[in-house]
C-alpha cells in the first residue's frame, strides 16, 4: 500500500470493508448450453460407405435420370464388371447400340489417373473382344472423392488418351500378362483410335440433387420430406374407384336417416348425409393424394405400412358391439385420429383427414365396415 493510501486510513478503520454476507438463498448454477454437433450432410455420409453402398446409391441416381431417355438400367459390377458398373442403355439393343457406363469407384483417398487408367483399358478390351459391340457414348467415373489431376484429364481428353498411352507402354510387361494372346495389343488399337471424348468426371452435388428427387433420398440420409401439394379440390362426380367405400357410407346414412342405399345423389341433397359425405369424400381423396406423394417421395411400401398401422389400430375398435353404424364410424375415425402410429417417415406430413381418409381406402376394399351385416 502507497503512503498516501495509507494516509487516507482513519485510526481503527478496518484495512479492508466488511464484505455482505452471502445469502442464504440457495443459488442454482446453469452451465452454459452445450451445442449440439453440426449435421452431418449426405456429402459427408456418402465418404463413409462400403463401395456395395456406394455402387447402389449411384444405381438409384442413374435410375431417377428419366431425361436421360434410358429404356432399362442394369447393374454389371463384379469381380468380372468387364469396365461398367452401372450400364445405362438408350436402345432395345442394349450395349450392341447406344448406351452409358457409369464405373463406380469408392476409396479413402480421392481418385487418381492410376486407378481410372485400368479401368480405360478394361472398357477398351472388352470392345475388342466384342464383350460390347461399340464404346458407350458416356463412360462416367463416379466417386466421392475425385483428385484434381484426374478431373484436369478429363476436362481434356487428348491429355487423358496421351497420359493412358504413356500408362499402357510404361506397364506394357504386366499388362500383357493380364491381357494375353494379343488382347493387350487389339485393346490399344482401339485406343489409340478413340478421341477419348466419352470419358468424364460424375459431379457429386448434381448426383446429389438429382438423387434428392427420388424416394430413396428420405431413407438414406433421414432429409426432411419435400413439402407436400396443396390440398386439391374433391372431384364432384364420383369415380368408379370410390365406389365400395361410398356404398359403405349410405348404408350408414340409410340406417341413421332413411336416405337411400343405392344413391349418392339423394344422399348429397340430404342436409346431413350430405355435408358428412362431402366430409368423408375429401378426406378420401386427401389420403389418395398422400398416396401419390408417398410413391414419388419414399421408398416403396411406406405408404402401405401406414395404411397397416392405421387398421391395426382401428380394427379392434370397429370390431365393437355399436349401436349403429353411424356410431361405429365415428369411433374408428376418432381412434384413427387420435392413435400413435409409429415412426413412419410420412408422419412428417400427415394430417387428420389422411387418417380419416386412410380408413375409407380401408373400407374401399372392405376391410373394415360400418353397418354389420349390410347388403353388400
Amino acid at each position: 500500500m502507497s503512503t498516501s493510501q495509507r494516509s487516507s486510513q482513519l485510526p481503527g478503520e478496518p484495512l479492508f470493508a466488511e464484505l455482505p454476507k452471502p445469502s442464504q438463498t440457495p443459488v442454482t448454477v446453469v452451465s452454459p448450453m452445450m451445442a449440439l454437433p453440426p449435421a452431418v450432410t449426405p456429402k459427408q455420409r456418402l465418404v463413409h460407405y462400403s463401395a456395395d453402398d456406394w455402387e447402389e446409391f449411384i444405381y438409384e441416381w442413374v435410375m431417377s435420370l428419366k431425361e436421360a431417355g434410358y429404356v432399362d438400367v442394369v447393374g454389371m459390377g463384379g469381380s468380372n464388371d468387364r469396365g461398367a458398373d452401372i450400364a445405362a442403355f438408350l436402345t432395345p439393343a442394349k450395349t450392341d447400340g447406344r448406351w452409358h457406363c457409369y464405373q463406380c469407384k469408392h476409396y479413402d483417398k480421392p481418385l487418381v489417373p492410376s486407378s481410372a487408367y485400368p479401368e480405360i483399358l478394361k472398357i477398351h478390351s472388352a470392345v475388342a473382344e466384342q464383350q460390347y459391340r461399340v464404346l458407350p457414348e458416356r463412360y462416367v467415373f463416379v466417386a466421392p472423392k475425385l483428385g484434381g489431376s484426374l478431373v484436369q484429364l478429363l476436362a481434356k481428353p487428348s491429355a487423358l488418351k496421351a497420359g493412358f498411352l504413356e500408362w499402357a507402354t510404361k506397364s506394357s510387361a504386366r499388362l500383357a500378362q493380364e491381357y494375353p494372346g494379343g488382347l493387350l495389343e487389339r485393346a490399344l488399337h482401339r485406343a489409340r483410335a478413340s478421341t477419348f471424348s466419352c470419358f468424364e468426371a460424375g459431379n457429386l452435388d448434381i448426383i446429389l440433387e438429382q438423387h434428392a428427387s427420388t424416394p430413396h433420398h428420405v431413407r438414406r440420409f433421414g432429409t426432411p420430406l419435400p413439402d407436400r401439394p396443396a390440398r386439391e379440390t374433391t372431384p364432384a362426380q364420383h369415380a368408379p374407384e370410390e365406389a365400395r367405400y361410398v356404398q359403405q357410407l349410405l348404408h350408414v346414412y340409410g340406417e341413421k336417416w332413411g336416405c337411400s342405399t343405392v344413391s349418392p345423389e339423394e344422399a348429397a341433397a340430404h342436409p346431413k348425409a350430405g355435408r358428412n359425405l362431402q366430409n368423408q369424400r375429401e378426406a378420401f381423396y386427401r389420403a389418395e393424394q398422400l398416396r401419390l406423394f408417398a410413391r414419388d417421395s419414399v421408398p416403396d411400401g411406406t405408404f402401405e405400412s401406414l395404411q397397416e398401422a392405421v387398421f391395426s389400430g382401428v380394427v379392434e375398435v370397429e370390431e365393437d358391439d355399436f349401436p349403429t353404424g353411424w356410431a361405429r364410424l365415428k369411433a374408428v375415425l376418432a381412434a384413427a385420429r387420435d392413435m400413435q402410429l409409429g415412426t413412419n417417415v410420412l408422419l412428417q406430413v400427415v394430417d387428420p383427414d389422411d387418417r380419416k381418409g386412410i380408413c375409407h381406402q380401408l373400407a374401399n376394399v372392405d376391410r373394415l365396415t360400418w353397418v354389420q351385416g349390410a347388403e353388400q
